[in-house]
């Protein structure tokens, strides 16, 4: 059942963004998508996805992957368009299939993700559940990844996603996740967002560094680089400043008038103002992390 996206001043940033997931959501998705897609092409560069997958299928015999907090797919579509991993192949010259669970806490989401996955991914099970209530089987995963899709689990939880993660995945499984740091565009509008509409008020997004810290007490060695990129909008297209910026917040109750005249928030978005663009930097950190990283060499940019 559809259900209408709620006022920011119904819901928390979680129910929003649970509103968002959905078919009602689906203008402001394909919106915000049109300048965000590129977040998921600078990862899909960051690290031979081939040859990681190609190594892992190596010690396994096989893939198992949770893609957690799958959102629409545009992940592994970015994979598949500007990676070799549709000619995935074992050391034996056959094809390597990758058996891709999916979770997250919205159907619609599972569903359009679903429709997205090809060869070399085949489409297994699928969990409709947050990551927090996620009851994998033990030592399930040779690999799991979340990308760009845990901002809305509240900082203090992490640890416990962490453990769940230890649990699922395999002695030598491999767990990444893509989420922007402090510094970046992602985390400091929804802080200026919460503190100009909300009064301060409401759940803040977790950042890399909650993840990173996370997956540290949890024992789990870590390697970790940094993504330094602009997304820009022209100044002039108000309408996809507007969706852009509300999908950012998950909240298309407030308008772009009312941004930019809200206290910080406003002053964010006029600083943000440049050669005929908003340009808003993107500082993700990719943060990578197993039992054991002595041999993970996979990184394409330094």
């Amino acid at each position: 059942m559809n259900r209408s996206l709620p006022a920011a001043t119904d819901a928390d940033t979680f129910d929003r963004s649970c509103a968002h997931w959905s078919a009602d959501g689906r203008e402001g998705m394909d919106n915000f998508y049109t300048y965000a897609t590129v977040d998921y092409r600078h990862l899909a560069g960051l690290i031979d996805w081939s040859a990681l997958l190609a190594s892992l299928s190596e010690q396994t015999g096989g893939l198992q992957l949770a893609d957690l907090a799958c959102g629409s797919g545009k992940f592994p579509t970015a994979l598949l368009e500007h990676t070799t991993l549709p000619e995935l192949m074992s050391a034996e010259g056959r094809s390597t299939q990758v058996m891709y669970d999916l979770l997250d806490p919205s159907n619609f989401a599972i569903e359009e993700a679903a429709a997205v996955l090809k060869s070399p991914f085949v489409e297994r099970d699928h969990y409709c559940c947050r990551l927090q209530d996620w009851q994998p089987k033990p030592s399930t995963y040779d690999l799991c990844w979340a990308t760009h899709a845990l901002y809305c689990v509240p900082a203090v939880e992490l640890s416990e996603c962490m453990a769940i993660l230890k649990g699922a995945m395999k002695p030598g499984g491999i767990g990444v996740v893509a989420q922007s740091n402090r510094s970046g565009h992602y985390v400091r509008f929804y802080e200026h967002f919460l503190e100009s509409i909300h009064g301060g008020n409401g759940t803040r997004f977790s950042a890399a560094e909650d993840v990173a810290e996370a997956a540290e007490n949890s024992r789990f060695e870590r390697q970790i680089r940094t993504l330094n990129y602009e997304t820009a909008i022209d100044e002039n297209d108000h309408q996809a400043l507007e969706s852009y910026l509300q999908r950012c917040a998950f909240d298309d109750s407030i308008s772009l008038h009312e941004m930019m005249n809200s206290g910080s928030l406003g002053q964010y978005l006029k600083n943000a103002k440049s050669r005929g663009a908003y340009r808003f930097q993107q500082s993700v950190d990719v943060v990578v992390f197993g039992n054991d990283l002595s041999s993970f060499n996979f990184w394409m940019q330094e």
